[in-house]
């Protein structure tokens, strides 16, 4: 279930040497490998790099729903909550909507760079800006 952790992951402690070995870039609302997480990332900040705007709905497949809920603490699921509205659906995953009608399809589009999965972060409420988590 969920998605394998994309290369650098999102934990200092990470075996693949993830690029935040920092211990202040610890995001304390992730849990386990934040592999699911790492992807719905992805797809929020690639949202915004296409569109300029933060997305307003975010579609996932139940399973990557369940495999979100466990990457991230009930804190951390709240914060996701308060910025998104999160649908499972049976079929779309990581699949981005405004209110505007601007899309995103995570799967098709080109991958994520570091710098929006870290803005993505931040919008979120598990990152803030200084790196110290919030």
């Amino acid at each position: 279930m969920g998605h394998p952790t994309l290369p650098g992951g999102l934990r200092p402690d990470s075996p693949d040497g993830g690029t935040a070995r920092d211990p202040s870039r610890l995001m304390q609302q992730v849990r386990g490998h934040g592999g699911t997480l790492a992807h719905v990332l992805g797809a929020v900040g690639k949202f915004r790099f296409r569109h300029a705007d933060w997305p307003r709905r975010l579609y996932l497949y139940p399973e990557t729903l369940a495999a979100l809920v466990q990457d991230l603490t009930p804190l951390g699921f709240y914060r996701f909550q308060q910025r998104l509205d999160i649908v499972a659906d049976l079929e779309r995953d990581l699949f981005c909507v405004d209110d505007s009608g601007n899309v995103s399809i995570y799967r098709i589009q080109a991958a994520s760079d570091p710098a929006s999965i870290e803005a993505a972060a931040v919008w979120l409420g598990l990152l803030s800006i200084a790196g110290e988590t919030s």
